[in-house]
């Protein structure tokens, strides 16, 4: 008997992608939004979703990081991350739900270099680090099965990610950021969300790294997508003028380095679809 999950975040891109999947593999499948108030109740003052039936929960609540992070901005990151995940991990407890898969980031890690990061790497300095610090902090010791899903970039069509860069490749003003000697770790879509299943279906606990197993250094992944779309890639965007532009979120979130390992996934025998960028690109491209 296929179990009832619950989606925090379903009207989210990954979100309405995994409930479709979900769907079709005839789990049950409750979509919890907070833009709508769909299925919450107050709690605290805080609205906050009735987890009442459910078999798993899986949190991929949390507003979008890549902007200026003003001190407003900071302000709805860690309430959308930090704050909600509180009050869930309290709803998991007095409802007995089994399972909780709550969104983290690679960011975890913070500004790495070549170092080679897998779950059991050591957390990093820096806001985005600690803010992932918190925010898988926040699930405390609740007796459920948790996961902590560490994404990376995640592309896919119709994505922020994919959407802002390719428009940006194919007006042919493309190129890399900073340096371009940066790891980005990615995971393509379609595998994020079979990944998120996996952890669903398993055993597994603790923090897993939904990325690929081949990182691309920038200067790498940006003739990759250069050449997938058939335009140049001759405009890089100097570290400084990215600085004045985006703030924070240009030096820990666009020139950061986090390579950034699936050990986790790989060792339970999670298979990728697209395990390398080239093969990603395939399909992002047609």
């Amino acid at each position: 008997m296929k179990k009832k999950v619950g989606i925090i975040g379903a009207s989210g891109w990954i979100g309405q992608g995994l409930m479709t999947v979900l769907k079709k593999e005839e789990y049950e499948v409750v979509p919890f939004s907070r833009s709508e108030k769909s299925g919450w109740r107050q709690w605290g003052g805080e609205a906050v979703p009735d987890l009442s039936g459910l078999d798993a929960v899986v949190n991929l609540a949390g507003e979008a990081i890549d902007q200026r992070w003003t001190e407003e901005r900071k302000k709805h990151f860690y309430d959308s991350r930090v704050k909600l995940t509180e009050h869930l991990a309290q709803g998991v407890t007095e409802y007995q739900v089994k399972t909780l898969l709550n969104a983290s980031a690679v960011g975890f890690y913070g500004d790495r270099g070549d170092e080679k990061l897998t779950e059991e790497s050591d957390p990093g300095s820096g806001y985005l680090a600690e803010l992932c610090q918190k925010w898988e902090g926040a699930v405390g010791e609740i007796k459920a099965r948790t996961v902590l899903l560490r994404t990376g970039i995640v592309l896919g069509k119709g994505g922020r990610a994919w959407e802002k860069m390719s428009s940006i490749f194919r007006l042919g003003i493309g190129g890399r950021l900073g340096s371009g000697q940066q790891w980005m770790p990615w995971i393509h879509l379609e595998d994020e969300i079979n990944a998120i299943i996996h952890c669903l279906e398993s055993d597994l606990k603790g923090p897993v790294n939904l990325v690929a197993p081949e990182s691309e250094r920038n200067v790498h992944f940006t003739k990759k997508v250069s050449q997938a779309l058939h335009r140049p890639a001759f405009l890089p965007a100097p570290a400084f003028a990215l600085k004045i532009a985006l703030g924070e979120f240009a030096e820990e979130g666009l020139l950061s380095s986090q390579r950034a390992i699936p050990e986790v996934l790989l060792q339970d025998g999670f298979e990728f679809t697209y395990p390398s960028l080239g093969e990603a690109l395939v399909e992002l491209s047609a």
